[in-house]
């Protein structure tokens, strides 16, 4: 994920899922949790899925705090009218370049293990569940919600079927 993202004719903004987005899309985390570590050894996707996971909490955690940053820096700093040079000279500025070198590394790091993620079959219902709950987290619950309640629905009921993780 890019820390900004197009929305049809407006111009990009940040990217800043809602408290609501986070919630619902943490409600899978939960499912692929304890467990799975024994699977894991089993099937290495489930390994896979659980880094991803990590990266993208990371990253929604580093936008967060950009946006919030970025809007200090807005309304106390007149920020992008600054010149790079003054821009150097506020602390908080070297933060906010702190993340977008970060966000860089991560944005490289997920889609490495999504392309991973893609060609291997599931061995398990544990990694069908792992594989929901990535899904789960790609799918703006705002922008599909059906789409995102039903993969978050299906990875809760095959976790409750198969011994309730």
């Amino acid at each position: 994920m890019s820390p900004r993202r197009k929305t049809g004719r407006e111009p990009a903004r940040p990217c800043e899922p809602s408290r609501r987005a986070l919630i619902a899309s943490l409600s899978a985390a939960p499912l692929i949790g304890d467990a799975s570590a024994m699977h894991a050894r089993i099937d290495p996707s489930i390994d896979t899925c659980h880094r991803w996971l990590a990266i993208d909490a990371e990253q929604r955690r580093l936008q967060l705090e950009w946006g919030r940053l970025e809007g200090r820096l807005m309304t106390k700093h007149d920020w992008y009218k600054l010149s790079p040079e003054q821009q150097a000279e506020i602390p908080q500025g070297a933060r906010l370049a702190e993340i977008d070198a970060r966000l860089d590394v991560l944005e490289v790091e997920g889609h490495a293990l999504l392309k991973a993620m893609r060609p291997k079959p599931a061995k398990s219902v544990e990694a069908v569940i792992a594989n929901l709950s990535v899904a789960a987290r790609l799918i703006f619950v705002e922008d599909h919600p059906e789409a995102h309640g039903l993969i978050t629905r299906a990875a809760r009921d095959l976790a409750a079927l198969s011994g309730g993780k």
